[in-house]
């Protein structure tokens, strides 16, 4: 079961990245972020998949969606201080994971 305070948590930050929450990739997003703040060891691919088997997609779906709703996002950099570079679904996962465990410090990270 998720910690509701996690998750209030997750949406705001996604919310304040100016990240679209009405794209399924909002959705994903937030639950990858969660996931990667839970277990900060755990795989990229661990969490697509985990993610297509729960919303009965594939894996590929899910980065698509993801990669589609960070791209529609118009401060996502700037917010999450990233170089122009930077901007691709497992940077933006890993930095928002670090960010939610900073704000809400309840999470322990596993490394």
């Amino acid at each position: 079961m998720m910690n509701q305070t996690l998750y209030s948590h997750a949406v705001k930050l996604i919310s304040d990245c100016s990240v679209p929450p009405h794209l399924s990739g909002f959705t994903f997003l937030l639950e990858a972020t969660i996931m990667k703040s839970e277990n900060y060891s755990i795989k990229l691919i661990d969490i697509y998949k985990s993610l297509a088997q729960n919303h009965r997609c594939t894996h590929r779906a899910i980065t698509r969606n993801i990669s589609y709703a960070i791209s529609q996002s118009e401060h996502i950099r700037d917010y999450l201080a990233l170089g122009k570079n930077d901007l691709f679904n497992g940077k933006v996962i890993a930095v928002l994971a670090l960010k939610l465990k900073t704000v809400s410090p309840s999470v322990s990270v596993s490394v």
